[in-house]
């Protein structure tokens, strides 16, 4: 699963601060791999560039804030609900979101990845080149197990209640930039005498 949808997925819940962003998506995801504040970040600044994102003030220490533009909302609903490929590990991350995040966009997501995984009709259990040997076979077996492991999977999942965006996280992040300083000789509008 990328980066860029999972952001976009989280921000369903709201205006969120990229470092919150960043927990927010490990704890939802339950990620193999690391993630590195910095890739948060730089993805939410071409998210900004694409147009599905957009500024949103900033928190009382300053941090900006992130938001969806209608377009932001659009991808983000097509990614919780539309899976393009059965793979296992975008998968479980996906459906782990998609989980945590209020809405009706589960069981739909469940449902294609149910027929995403199931068997193709016409499809022939044996291996397509008899002449492929063991390795193919093989590599058959394991396609066959990897897909009853993840229709097993997907019929077993807990009901969870999804939780909102938290709060109560340490602020870190990147900081809004300072405004820039009045030229010389002419007054900032904030430091200026009333008259």
């Amino acid at each position: 699963m990328t980066l860029r949808h999972s952001l976009l997925s989280v921000l369903t819940l709201g205006p969120a601060y990229g470092y919150q962003l960043h927990a927010e998506v490990v704890e939802r995801t339950r990620r193999d791999a690391p993630l590195n504040v910095g890739q948060v970040y730089s993805t939410l600044d071409r998210l900004r560039r694409d147009g599905l994102v957009e500024d949103a003030g900033s928190t009382p220490d300053n941090l900006p804030l992130y938001q969806l533009t209608d377009s932001g909302a659009i991808e983000a609903r097509m990614h919780l609900t539309e899976p393009d490929l059965a793979d296992w590990h975008e998968m479980v991350e996906r459906v782990l979101l998609a989980m945590s995040l209020p809405g009706n966009h589960l069981e739909t997501l469940l449902a294609n990845y149910r027929m995403l995984w199931s068997p193709r009709d016409g499809a022939s259990a044996e291996t397509a080149d008899p002449s492929g040997g063991a390795a193919q076979a093989s590599a058959a077996h394991a396609q066959r197990l990897l897909r009853s492991a993840a229709l097993a999977w997907l019929d077993s999942l807990p009901v969870i209640e999804p939780w909102p965006l938290r709060t109560d996280r340490r602020r870190r992040g990147r900081r809004a930039a300072e405004p820039a300083s009045a030229p010389e000789g002419v007054e900032s509008p904030s430091h200026g005498s009333a008259r």
